[in-house]
């Protein structure tokens, strides 16, 4: 997307350069208006959104160092509190690194995440709270999306409710060690997502086959999953299943472990 000479550049048009990823056409506007690094746009009801944090949201390496070398701020709040480094915990985990080694600071949830329980610890002494209602943040379901098994185990012994969410995020993190830890820890299993109806079973069979999926299926149905739960939308988790083996049956001409998964659940008594 090329913007012609006489647009005049805003955080808006910005934006739409960075979601079409044109590194050059971000280059030239921000050389030619440094200001517009720290422009912001609303997103998904959070106002406050920078270039780096859309650049980050989409996944966008190679944008993301163009915003930074040209002077963006890694530590650039949106209205709910997010910096890009959240941002990448949430939407692009490949990026966490890429941040940090560019001078993001690591605070309690980028903490949590990377398994950096010195870090962890120091931030919960000098107040970080375990739960951030204004952010979203639940500190031990980011530690567990990132299988994060020291912060995971930190957290517990700090008073963290295994009920917010980390269940769901241990098992769509193929982590068995982790939702035995939980689940150790008091987490209900069939708790549901809020806002999807989602359980832990859910995210544990849309996390495909690959690694210990089959084993968190197994821990979960063992601890008492209902197989036949449904999503907000309807969806059970052998629709999820069947839905993946098709999909990759289509695209590589054969689904395998997908398949196994599925059996795996009528086994354990999941029904059309």
């Amino acid at each position: 997307m090329t913007v012609p000479r006489t647009m005049r550049m805003t955080a808006s048009r910005l934006g739409r350069l960075v979601a079409d990823a044109d590194t050059d056409a971000v280059r030239a506007a921000v050389a030619d208006a440094p200001r517009l690094l720290a422009g912001t746009v609303e997103r998904g009801g959070d106002d406050g959104w920078t270039p780096l944090h859309l650049a980050v949201a989409q996944g966008r390496e190679d944008v993301v160092r163009v915003l930074v070398d040209a002077g963006a701020d890694l530590g650039a709040r949106t209205g709910s509190g997010r910096t890009p480094l959240h941002v990448a915990v949430e939407h692009a985990p490949h990026l966490v690194g890429v941040l940090t080694g560019l001078g993001a600071a690591v605070d309690a949830p980028a903490a949590a995440y990377l398994d950096d329980a010195d870090r962890l610890a120091a931030e919960l002494d000098a107040g970080a709270p375990l739960r951030d209602p204004a952010g979203g943040w639940d500190l031990l379901t980011v530690a567990a999306a990132g299988g994060a098994a020291r912060t995971v185990r930190l957290l517990l012994d700090r008073g963290a409710d295994p009920d917010g969410g980390a269940l769901a995020a241990a098992a769509g993190a193929s982590r068995p060690d982790l939702v035995r830890v939980l689940l150790d820890a008091g987490a209900t299993v069939g708790r549901r997502d809020p806002d999807t109806g989602r359980t832990a079973l859910h995210e544990a069979v849309a996390a495909g086959p690959g690694g210990d999926a089959p084993e968190v299926v197994r821990l979960l149905v063992a601890a008492g999953a209902d197989v036949n739960a449904t999503t907000s939308d309807g969806a059970s988790a052998l629709d999820i299943s069947r839905v993946a083996a098709a999909r990759h049956r289509r695209d590589a001409g054969q689904a395998g472990a997908l398949d196994a998964l599925v059996d795996l659940l009528v086994a354990s008594g999941a029904r059309d």
